[in-house]
């Protein structure tokens, strides 16, 4: 079993995270891991997305970061062309 230690940074606007397994860490104190390229987040490569989580009206995830942000920003345009809110929920 390898040991790891990790790092999560969730920030009011990004979040990331990175990791370094323990075997590494003995080799080169310095290999840290991280995750750069974000699913929904084509325009842009960074070591963040976006601190942002969509539900259903079950509170079920649906989307987390730069995804969450397209899908909310696809249903207020779908929303405004149906001319009805029931597509956007609130809590």
């Amino acid at each position: 079993m390898n040991e790891l230690v990790a790092a999560i940074d969730f920030g009011t606007t990004y979040s990331g995270y990175a990791f370094s397994l323990l075997s590494d860490y003995k080799e080169n104190p310095l290999k840290i891991t991280i995750y750069y390229k974000w699913i929904g987040n084509v325009s842009k490569t960074s070591v963040k997305n976006a601190s942002c989580i969509l539900l259903d009206q079950d509170q079920k995830l649906i989307a987390f970061g730069s995804e969450a942000e397209n899908r909310y920003n696809d249903l207020v345009e779908d929303s405004k062309e149906d001319d009805t809110d029931d597509k956007i929920y609130e809590s």
